[in-house]
């Protein structure tokens, strides 16, 4: 049976009766519990005003040395500018209210804990946000190149350069995620000199995290009888997302770090807890949570991804 119950807006003893019946011995806490773990990937970035924020990159990275007299003219290189891309922050809120009434009747002190939940409903939408890269990884346009997050040709800054690849192909297995690995260990900067990076997490749905361990814990390769021993692969730490949507994509995640990451959280306001004061004196918890923020990506070599199919 559905459990259906009014929702005025503010918690009051009408809707929690459960709170204040006799006739119940115990009323205890569903557990609430946020379990985020893609934080780490993303760099936080806090603008000193305005409402959208434009992210744009410089290097260093020029060409080679060619044979070249003193006498001669002397050939001059400059590195290629950045490709830049405006995030907007988006305004977030939501509130909480308790009445007199519901505190005074509450026979269990539940009331404050049940409210208590708006904390952690800004940590849970962070993560949807984050999460909501990884899920659309391999489709769209929304880098700063035009493309999705991970595709097989990315245009250096430089495009003398040519390409870069950081979309893998094929199911979760030993070989696709060895390729994927390789993907990274192959990377180009942008003149096309090697660049790689080194492999440091494999991301997975709770679907895959089987396979997943199988093929980085095994100390012989989990798929065939050959005896030979697991390489490269083993080094990856394992981390299950229970927010992704798909049963199949999988990612490795490398060791880029800063704004290299090519990840970003863009927060001109965090979200934070505040009293809202309200103007009747008998609402006695009146609290919001609000957010100015954004979660996006210019482009990254730092991610790569398989669809899984």
């Amino acid at each position: 049976m559905a459990n259906q119950f009014s929702a005025p807006g503010i918690m009051i003893d009408d809707t929690y009766i459960d709170n204040i019946d006799k006739a119940i011995d115990l009323l205890w806490m569903r557990r609430d519990e946020h379990k985020g773990v893609l934080e780490k990937y993303f760099e936080k970035f806090t603008p000193t005003g305005g409402r959208s924020v434009k992210i744009s990159s410089v290097s260093s990275v020029v060409g080679l040395p060619v044979e070249n007299e003193d006498t001669e003219e002397l050939p001059y290189v400059q590195p290629a500018p950045g490709l830049d891309k405006t995030f907007t922050m988006v305004l977030y809120r939501s509130g909480i209210r308790v009445t007199r009434t519901m505190l005074e009747t509450d026979r269990f002190n539940r009331i404050v804990s049940m409210a208590g939940g708006l904390v952690k409903s800004g940590m849970r939408k962070m993560e949807y946000l984050r999460v909501a890269i990884f899920n659309t990884a391999l489709t769209g346009t929304a880098g700063a190149d035009s493309l999705p997050l991970c595709d097989d040709s990315h245009p250096h800054e430089n495009p003398e350069a040519g390409t870069w690849d950081n979309e893998g192909t094929g199911a979760l297995t030993g070989s696709n995620l060895q390729a994927l690995c390789l993907l990274a260990a192959k990377m180009t900067n942008e003149k096309g000199y090697p660049d790689p990076v080194m492999p440091v997490d494999l991301v997975v749905p709770p679907d895959l995290k089987q396979k997943a361990l199988e093929l980085t814990r095994s100390p012989k390769r989990a798929e065939d009888a050959l005896n030979a021993e697991t390489q490269i692969i083993d080094t990856l730490n394992v981390v299950v997302s229970p927010f992704l949507s798909s049963t199949t994509a999988y990612y490795v995640i490398g060791d880029r770090t800063g704004e290299d990451k090519g990840l970003h959280e863009i927060a001109l306001s965090p979200f934070s807890m505040a009293n809202n004061s309200p103007a009747n004196v008998d609402i006695m918890i009146d609290k919001r949570i609000r957010g100015m923020l954004t979660v996006g990506y210019t482009v990254s070599k730092n991610v790569f991804a398989s669809a899984g199919t």
